[in-house]
């Protein structure tokens, strides 16, 4: 929620650094807001008070072209050989709805950030692909499939596909069919092998819910309106926030994050063998 509390989130990454390892976190709308023309208060980001908490050795990777997003790696254990952004389609207009809600009231470009990272244990032969990416909130799921797509052939054309994971906020929401909305937004990554077991498994029958409106506490009316929603027991959780990859997964996991509107998300990945993965 653009920063808005992120002290409160803190011990959250701190927690799984102890409980798991946290070699990668990927981290969407990395800025503050303000009151102004672009909406965004420039200078130290929600990144860096993350990365100083994590403690000595970790460090963040981003992208001038994507200030909105970020990587903190441990450098201890992961090492970042280039990074950079890829171009999504971009929205034409907003509706008079969506002005409400969206930071500045207007469309802007959305880029996903990659990282070519490699197991510093393993050197090149560990090397993974990040992808980090935080889909257009509005627009429709039929936009933001197509952000994906574009993604997905980003990753092909750049030779990013082969050791990938991709993470990010995908903002599946649907009034109807929601439990089919989330895998036919991620099939372009499913064409590359980058699939999410949870997802998968909830086919048919909704995956676990990560976003939750009623926990929405930013300045906007429309954000206001939902958590007073959610006061008397409306929401509609959905499943928006996804961990894809071609790699074996050892384990995946959930924590419930109340300060902010989406739960953390976090999947244990084998990064010095690869099973096979489509060219």
């Amino acid at each position: 929620m653009h920063g808005l509390r992120v002290e409160a989130l803190l011990p959250h990454y701190t927690d799984l650094r102890d409980r798991e390892g946290l070699d990668l976190l990927c981290l969407q709308e990395d800025r503050y807001v303000r009151q102004g023309e672009d909406g965004y208060l420039d200078g130290e980001r929600p990144s860096a008070r993350i990365a100083a908490a994590l403690g000595a050795g970790y460090e963040v990777v981003r992208d001038d072209g994507c200030p909105g997003l970020a990587f903190v790696i441990d450098g201890r254990s992961l090492g970042c050989a280039a990074q950079g952004a890829i171009p999504l389609p971009r929205l034409t207009a907003l509706s008079w709805f969506e002005r409400r809600y969206i930071v500045g009231g207007k469309t802007r470009q959305k880029h996903a950030l990659f990282a070519r990272l490699f197991a510093r244990r393993d050197g090149a032969a560990g090397g993974v692909t990040a992808i980090c990416f935080h889909l257009d909130t509005a627009g429709g799921n039929r936009h933001r499939e197509a952000q994906v797509r574009a993604l997905a052939e980003a990753a092909v054309a750049r030779d990013l596909h082969r050791r990938l994971v991709v993470c990010g906020d995908t903002n599946a929401f649907a009034w109807r069919r929601r439990a089919a909305a989330l895998p036919a937004l991620l099939a372009p990554l499913g064409a590359l092998g980058a699939t999410d077991a949870d997802v998968e498994a909830g086919r048919g029958g909704g995956a676990r819910p990560t976003h939750y409106f009623a926990r929405q506490h930013e300045p906007k009316l429309p954000h206001r309106v939902g958590v007073l929603l959610g006061k008397v027991g409306l929401d509609i959780p959905l499943r928006y926030d996804v961990v894809c990859t071609n790699l074996p997964v050892q384990s995946r996991g959930q924590t419930v994050t109340p300060d902010s509107d989406h739960d953390l998300v976090w999947a244990r990945v084998a990064v010095e063998s690869r099973r096979d993965c489509p060219d």
